[in-house]
């Protein structure tokens, strides 16, 4: 019985007080052994932080204390300013130095306790984020865990202590907080450890997506526990239909008045954009299901948020990329981070965006691509900033953030948020009037530009966003008018309003290159992340190639080739500790690769990368390398259902239903939960992506192994997307595989015609270009056509969306009177 089975497994787990105790006083500050940037930057703090390791679990237990895990990432402005004023403040860092165990993670290098505490997080209170604050036994069961916490004595506690809601006994600040636990560990320990315990089964059941299994004593509800895996050959009950079902979900969403899904904060979602703007180019038989009409519908969904996306102010204006959300429903004032890999992601749906719209034109007459069409400028933009000298390192690969906050100037302080990205009124005047043409007055030039970025003698922030007075006089650009509305208000031709539109942004862009301090850039390069990237480059340039524009194209494919190569080079080593053959490391960074393990979105990434690099240069080393990845992400990270036997019966650790876990079967704890996810979030799903990457190598490699695990993979996921279509969109594309499959193209080589034209399909399903070479036989007498596959555009990616939160966890808010 589960009760019977929690108390057994509690009582082993009590800690032998008896046991040798050393004082953590003595501890030291290890975050300089690490090799993730953003915990080196807190090797300087007075906190005696620890890795993560089997010899910080025996400390804490031995000493009988809780473990606070910590987990941020250098580019997030609430990090900085926790690292700031609490972990720097010389109290709070020695009462977790007294009390607890300090554990320090990036989200970046440990993606899977990240996921699993976010969930807890999600549970508890409704939110989730970073940072990511929590307080564990020395089991890693979690006591209680939240997002920021204000530093004692700040503006933001004192603000939090004043428009609280909640009682006054209750903390508001990181100290307290910190000390209300402790409290209940010193009084309640018994009691702690059991709401622990029961917290990590029923995040455990939280958790199963997509793990269906049998259990005598499973107490878990829902579709997900109930379901039984779908017979790999079959689809089950999902079909063409849930396409259909997403696509009401995902309207209800819609936000019809600033676009976008939900109401704040916004984030841009690329998987959903994706999806709806994939409907309009599925084969028939999609559209017969939703409707024409409703297939334009959602398109027009999609064309419009990214039209809000690249006007509003998560958009670099004078620079490029796009910021991570908005806070605003209007998507007028940002987060500030710009993170690479949703660059890259926002890079490719910008192009679908671009191909679709040139495609629409093309057959009313339209003579083909063309730089000046709809959203050209973007894909150019975010491709230069990709393959630009901020994001891509000398070695090859590419960089994963660039932080939110940065001095205003040199000998600065203080960093502020957004210092690098906004403008006062008068700086900006100034700037713009002084870089005025001969024939354009100053006031004209920055009249212009100041309506057409709707920047304001008082800020274009709203009072009510600026609750700590931080951005006073500030003015985020997006653009607020079009260059017909400026050139009826101006009186001055529209060409004339481009070219000072042009010479403002150049004048802004250069004032800032020379008074401004870059935000400081998170330099790891991570496989996952420089997958999207490569993925996203190759396909700019392969339907790009015969596009004039009025700079020089870079060398996308080449870049993208340069990466591809770093990463085989110093990433994909000889396995060690049981390991056979080779296997990925999770990123590199100062000379040398993690000994973090990649996890298997490395894998799916990089992957997808290396197939659309491979569908654009016919190098057939990528697709071999393709290959092995996938093998080798089988083999880790693969739940096969044809391992399932009655002496190897399913488990929470190996539930043999198909679909592939986030990490390994063999981690630093039990309590770090084996997830399976398939719900698009920020990026695309893992298992969607891979599932789009085994249609494709089937159909490139012509093995039907691959076919048939794609097909396992999304019947895996059969319970909850029937439950929540719109919540996976990634992998309702690869429902259209598996009811309708791959779609090959065949072209001769020197058809160029035929190739530029399948480069230029905006991406819908998974497909396949099959080049056509002639071969002559030994004698030379007969001549055979031969087929040579090479991948093309497929299907992947994904949103952001969480369905809900589990019940019985929230009681400990009032239980703790947190």
């Amino acid at each position: 019985m589960m009760s019977a089975r929690l108390q057994e497994e509690q009582q082993q787990q009590q800690p032998a007080h008896s046991a040798a105790v050393h004082s953590s006083s003595s501890l030291r500050n290890r975050a300089g052994e690490n090799n993730s940037p953003y915990v080196r930057l807190h090797a300087e703090t007075p906190v005696a932080w620890q890795p993560i390791s089997a010899e910080t679990l025996a400390l804490a237990a031995s000493q009988n204390k809780p473990i606070f895990l910590h987990v941020g990432f250098l580019a997030d402005h609430l990090c900085r300013l926790t690292t700031q004023d609490s972990f720097s403040n010389p109290t709070v860092a020695a009462f977790l130095n007294q009390n607890f165990i300090p554990v320090i993670v990036d989200r970046d290098e440990r993606p899977d306790l990240d996921t699993i505490y976010q969930n807890y997080s999600e549970a508890l209170t409704a939110t989730g984020g970073w940072p990511l604050n929590l307080f564990l036994t020395p089991e890693l069961h979690p006591i209680y865990g939240g997002t920021y916490w204000p530093g004692p004595g700040t503006e933001h506690s004192l603000a939090a202590e004043r428009d609280s809601n909640i009682s006054e006994e209750a903390p508001h600040d990181f100290l307290a907080i910190a000390r209300k636990i402790q409290g209940v560990w010193e009084e309640q320990e018994q009691n702690c450890r059991k709401e622990a315990f029961e917290n990590l089964h029923k995040l455990q059941n939280f958790a199963q997506e997509g793990a269906s299994f049998e259990d005598d004593n499973d107490t878990r509800t829902g579709t997900a526990a109930a379901a039984q895996p779908t017979p790999p050959t079959e689809l089950g009950d999902l079909d063409l239909d849930q396409l259909d079902e997403a696509v009401d979900g995902i309207a209800k969403m819609f936000d019809p008045e600033n676009f976008g899904f939900g109401v704040r904060p916004k984030f841009p979602n690329p998987a959903r954009l994706s999806f709806l703007l994939r409907l309009r180019h599925f084969p028939q038989e999609v559209s017969d299901i939703i409707g024409d009409k409703e297939v334009e519908n959602v398109t027009d969904m999609a064309m419009n948020t990214l039209r809000k996306i690249r006007d509003g102010g998560l958009r670099d204006h004078i620079g490029a990329g796009f910021m991570r959300f908005s806070v605003t429903s209007d998507w007028s004032l940002p987060h500030f981070e710009k993170m690479v890999g949703e660059n890259a992601l926002l890079l490719n749906v910008f192009l679908d965006a671009w191909l679709s719209t040139s495609r629409g034109l093309q057959e009313k007459g339209w003579r083909g691509l063309s730089h000046t069409d709809e959203f050209a400028d973007v894909v150019f933009e975010v491709a230069d900033y990709l393959s630009g000298p901020i994001i891509r390192k000398g070695n090859g690969g590419f960089v994963t953030s660039e932080a939110a906050d940065s001095y205003y100037r040199s000998g600065d302080g203080d960093k502020r948020e957004g210092a690098f990205y906004l403008w006062t009124r008068r700086e900006f005047d100034e700037v713009v009037g002084a870089g005025a043409g001969e024939n354009t007055s100053s006031d004209l030039a920055s009249g212009v530009a100041a309506a057409y970025w709707n920047v304001q003698e008082h800020g274009n922030i709203p009072q009510d966003e600026d609750i700590y007075d931080e951005f006073i006089n500030q003015n985020v650009l997006s653009v607020n008018k079009t260059v017909q509305e400026l050139s009826k208000q101006f009186g001055i031709t529209v060409s004339q309003v481009e070219r000072i539109i042009e010479s403002a942004k150049k004048s802004l862009r250069a004032h800032r290159e020379k008074s401004r301090v870059r935000p400081p850039v998170d330099e790891k390069i991570v496989v996952g992340i420089n997958g999207m990237v490569i993925s996203a480059l190759a396909r700019t340039q392969a339907a790009t190639n015969v596009v004039s524009r009025p700079s020089p194209m870079k060398d996308y494919i080449g870049i993208a080739e340069e990466a591809a190569k770093f990463i085989r080079e110093n990433l994909w080593l000889d396995g060690k500790n049981g390991y056979t053959g080779k296997v990925l490391h999770r990123f590199w960074h100062d000379g040398r690769a993690s000994e973090t393990l990649a996890f298997a979105d490395d894998y799916a990434f990089l992957i997808e990368g290396l197939l659309d690099l491979h569908e654009t240069t016919s190098d057939g080393q990528w697709l071999e390398w393709a290959r092995q990845l996938q093998d080798t992400q089988t083999r880790l990270f693969y739940d096969s259902p044809s391992s399932k036997s009655e002496s190897n019966p399913p488990s929470p650790r190996h539930a043999y239903s198909g679909g592939f876990y986030s990490n390994e079967s063999q981690t630093l704890s039990d309590t770090i939960l084996r997830l399976k996810s398939g719900m698009d979030k920020s990026q695309p799903s893992t298992n969607a992506v891979s599932a789009s990457n085994l249609f494709r190598l089937g159909a490139l490699l012509d093995e039907n192994k691959y076919t048939l695990q794609a097909k396992e993979t999304i019947n895996a996921f059969e319970a909850e997307v029937l439950q929540h279509p719109w919540l996976f969109n990634s992998l309702l594309t690869g429902v259209v595989n598996h009811r309708l499959g791959v779609k090959k193209f065949p072209a001769k080589p020197d058809d160029e015609d035929a190739l530029m034209n399948y480069y230029q399909l905006p991406r819908a399903e998974a497909r396949a270009i099959i080049v056509l070479w002639e071969n002559r036989d030994r004698d030379g007498d007969d001549t055979e056509m031969r087929e040579r596959t090479t991948e093309g555009p497929n299907g992947k990616r994904k949103a952001d969306e969480f369905d809900g939160v589990t019940d019985g966890l929230k009681g400990k808010l009032e239980d703790l009177k947190i």
